[in-house]
């Protein structure tokens, strides 16, 4: 007897079927969410973040500075030094740019220098190469407490490097003591006294980005990578040799709008007036 069963095909999905889910398959897996990019903690709390800081009079070697802000991140930073000196003041510009990742940052300077950054565990600057030069820092609750550098030059095909230092200390959260090493000479000390002014804008103490360890890149701590401010403002400033004979005291005064600080006066050791503005 002749089987009259119908022949059953395999059940086969058109090829294009077939692609199709394959394609929504990697839409699925490429839709996971990008990680989201650091998000470090400016230095102001309170106040405005600062746009801009210039200087004038006869200040003390010093940097202005124009700063881009996307998203609560400093993403572009451009750089001018200042000083009394007619042959360095204006001498040299930069602009610093700042890319995010999610546990890293990039730095891009359009000096070309090859600029390298390794972060901490809290999201501050651990360790920084530009070209051959080093860079450490070392924070205690979240505050720069110890920096070192070194730098490294060429000369007729002889290598020397020259390291300077400092150690920072605070008292109840105000910056209140540095010993600083300069290449091949003596260390200094200098030392602060708290004003009761508030330092909403988390603005750097003026006359001490060398001592602090971060003239010519005050930007990375105004993008929140050099550790906490200090929470008032610098009254006087007072620096003694290693002997500890004084050698000069700076005496700041401020002017402010609402929460904001707009201005701060001092004299140099010369006995020259000098000022910084600040713009939000």
């Amino acid at each position: 007897m002749m089987n009259t069963t119908p022949f059953l095909r395999p059940l086969m999905m058109p090829l294009s079927v077939s692609l199709l889910a394959t394609s929504l398959i990697m839409v699925a897996c490429s839709s996971d969410p990008d990680p989201i990019p650091l998000q470090p903690q400016l230095p102001a709390i309170g106040g405005s973040v600062v746009k801009s800081i210039k200087h004038l009079g006869n200040m003390t070697s010093s940097y202005d500075w124009e700063f881009s802000y996307v998203s609560g991140r400093l993403v572009t930073a451009s750089g001018t030094i200042r000083d009394a000196s007619g042959d360095v003041d204006e001498s040299y510009s930069y602009t610093s740019t700042i890319g995010y990742g999610p546990n890293y940052i990039a730095v891009n300077n359009s000096s070309g220098d090859a600029t390298n950054v390794a972060l901490n565990t809290q999201g501050y600057i651990e360790r920084m190469t530009v070209n051959r030069n080093i860079y450490n820092f070392t924070y205690t609750d979240g505050r720069l407490t110890a920096w070192d550098k070194t730098v490294f030059e060429n000369s007729f095909g002889q290598a020397k490097q020259y390291r300077s230092s400092a150690t920072i200390e605070y008292a109840n959260g105000n910056l209140s003591r540095i010993v600083y090493y300069a290449p091949d000479n003596d260390p200094i000390t200098l030392t602060f006294t708290p004003s009761q002014l508030v330092n909403y804008n988390g603005l750097l103490p003026e006359t001490a980005s060398e001592e602090l360890g971060c003239l010519g890149f005050e930007h990375l701590y105004y993008a929140g990578f050099l550790g906490r401010p200090t929470i008032n403002m610098v009254k006087s400033l007072t620096v003694t040799d290693s002997k500890g004979q004084t050698s000069y005291t700076t005496d700041f005064e401020y002017g402010t709008r609402g929460n904001d600080i707009v201005l701060c006066n001092y004299h140099t050791p010369q006995g020259g007036v000098a000022s910084a503005s600040y713009g939000y």
